[in-house]
């Protein structure tokens, strides 16, 4: 079995054993179409589990609650209450989530907002499957990402 990059040795891992550390994700996103082909992408990768999907930002900060995501996949504008609102409650409760910002809005502004309120990275729709695979390695391992495409930014790239 081909390990992926979220690995980690088991406690008590019997001669050498590595184990598949599965990473909880919660997806926040007012379109159910948009809802399914996340959960599609995200559940095709052998260490992720979709915990939960939220329609707003009120549903999401219930589920991150309840649920203890690792990481939450965050659309930015949302109805009720804002993705960047939501991300702000969600990380003053539970500071080791790591926020997702997927957004059709490559704005600079919106980027900025979503980071300064705790998001890790800022990842555009029409980035595909593959940048947001990569965005949410890059933020368990400690980086923050940006979309290439985000227009008023400085340097933004993946990093």
């Amino acid at each position: 079995m081909k390990l992926a990059s979220f690995e980690s040795a088991k406690e008590g891992a019997h001669k050498g054993e590595r184990c598949i550390v599965s990473v909880r994700v919660l997806v926040v996103d007012d379109h159910a179409a948009m809802r399914r082909s996340l959960t599609q992408v995200l559940e095709s990768e052998p260490d992720v589990h979709v915990v939960g999907e939220a329609i707003d930002g009120d549903a999401a900060v219930r589920l991150a609650e309840r649920l203890h995501p690792d990481v939450v996949i965050m659309d930015v504008i949302l109805p009720a209450l804002s993705g960047i609102d939501a991300t702000r409650q969600i990380l003053r409760e539970h500071p080791k989530t790591i926020v997702i910002a997927l957004s059709v809005h490559d704005c600079g502004m919106y980027a900025m907002r979503m980071l300064r309120a705790g998001a890790r990275a800022y990842v555009l729709k029409d980035g595909g499957a593959e940048e947001l695979v990569r965005a949410m390695r890059a933020t368990r391992h400690g980086r923050t990402y940006l979309s290439s495409g985000i227009e008023g930014l400085d340097g933004a790239g993946g990093s």
